[in-house]
């Protein structure tokens, strides 16, 4: 049987498929860091800010809508995500008033003092440490007395039923396709016990549902490949896995109301996550 990815392998990955990284999950980031602001409550409007892991920059930028005057660190352990959130931040004015550093950096060893940061996410990030606990710790020590740390991960997959069915058409006695680095999150008790390990004690677990999304069925079938390919991508053989295109669509097509949700033209899946918000 093979071997589940490891965290570095997955970084490795992610790092390989930004070009994609917003058309196939990252505006479903998007859409939770953009919920996250309001959970929060009393925060100095000239808040330091941490973005741990912070990807292309969501968290960042929904930050910086609610506290303008937010002074935010960024850093992330893949250099490829570093420069494309430094390309992010000049482009937008705002972020270049509010972003003071983008830079390459372990989430499991800050470089930064201690009771540093009045706030610290970390938005989908905290599953790729290769030893999460360490970087709970390192969010705890850097952050002031009375901060906010506030981490997502995903509860729920909606595309999976999905690509169940299309699995079921193509390859039926092969265990059901599973995300095997992200799984063991999802009923939120690794999060919270990773957290309580890090030092925290005040951990408040919330949940958001966002939405997965294509600009039409045909765009949503693209999204689907782009998530469906890294899942089958060990178990499958090439003639399986060229299957999948005509397989999912004619899926899509047939159980597009048992499946999906709408809005407008728009054609996609809920996701659900957990939002542990924390406070030292």
């Amino acid at each position: 049987m093979a071997q589940p990815p490891t965290a570095t392998e997955a970084l490795e990955g992610f790092a390989s498929l930004i070009a994609s990284y917003e058309h196939r999950v990252g505006h479903a980031c998007r859409a939770v860091a953009s919920q996250l602001p309001a959970l929060l409550k009393d925060l100095p409007l000239s808040a330091t800010v941490l973005d741990n892991a912070c990807g292309t920059g969501a968290a960042t930028e929904e930050l910086v809508k609610i506290l303008p005057s937010a002074r935010i660190y960024a850093v992330d352990v893949v250099p490829a995500m570093v420069e494309s959130m430094k390309a992010v931040v000049a482009g937008k004015r705002a972020l270049q008033e509010s972003v003071m550093k983008v830079e390459l950096m372990n989430g499991q060893a800050l470089s930064f003092d201690k009771d540093f940061f009045d706030i610290s996410i970390a938005n989908f990030g905290i599953f790729f440490f290769p030893e999460p606990s360490l970087g709970a710790k390192e969010i705890y020590r850097t952050l002031k007395p009375g901060g906010y740390a506030i981490l997502t991960v995903w509860k729920e997959f909606g595309f999976k039923p999905v690509l169940w069915e299309v699995q079921d058409r193509v390859k039926p006695v092969n265990p059901l396709a599973e995300l095997p680095l992200m799984e063991p999150w999802c009923d939120g008790t690794l999060l919270h016990k990773t957290l309580q390990e890090g030092g925290f004690s005040a951990i408040e677990m919330k949940q958001v549902t966002v939405g997965m999304w294509g600009s039409s069925r045909n765009d949503f079938v693209t999204v689907l490949l782009e998530n469906f390919g890294a899942m089958v991508a060990r178990n499958w053989t090439n003639k399986e896995k060229a299957k999948l295109p005509a397989v999912t669509a004619t899926v899509l097509e047939e159980h597009e109301d048992r499946f999906c949700i709408k809005s407008g033209d728009r054609i996609g899946v809920p996701m659900t996550a957990w939002v542990a918000v924390c406070r030292k």
